[in-house]
């Protein structure tokens, strides 16, 4: 764990490069599979927004927000999970605790998400939740996360 100040490296864009579902019975479970896609951002200004997919989605009959039958609407949502808030950064405890202000999920609305950050050489990022039960077993969210290299946009 880096000495660092997380509140002085974690603002930025994250790139995804696993989302799983660990316990310490048994394999891992990859809620999006093993080629989930997604970023976290972080602002300077203390607001965040996540954004996670399976890698393969399936596209609507019409390229349009009502476009899909209701069973492409039903999958496009199972395979997509997005929320936004605020966060704020506990240094001592190496948290990151987001407000979920809108979310995919209405129920997540007004929860926080704490996870405990782990900065990993000069580009990673790791974060990882307390543990829940599920089923009869207890789990933890991890996160990892590569940061995302500035790119320019092109005409």
């Amino acid at each position: 764990m880096s000495a660092e100040l997380l509140s002085r490296r974690l603002p930025g864009t994250w790139v995804l490069d696993s989302f799983s579902l660990d316990d310490e019975q048994g394999p891992q479970v990859y809620p999006m599979g093993r080629a989930a896609l997604g970023y976290v951002s972080y602002g300077a200004d203390g607001w965040m927004s996540f954004q996670i997919s399976v890698s393969e989605r399936r596209r609507y009959d019409e390229p349009t927000q009502d476009g899909g039958s209701v069973e492409q609407t039903v999958a496009a949502a199972r395979s997509y999970l997005a929320y936004a808030g605020p966060y704020t950064v506990d240094e001592a405890q190496r948290t990151v605790s987001q407000k979920i202000l809108q979310c995919l999920i209405p129920n997540w609305g007004g929860d926080v998400h704490t996870r405990h950050a782990t900065l990993d050489g000069d580009h990673g990022l790791v974060l990882r939740s307390d543990p829940f039960p599920m089923g009869d077993r207890m789990h933890r969210v991890v996160l990892r996360f590569q940061a995302r290299q500035a790119t320019p946009l092109t005409s």
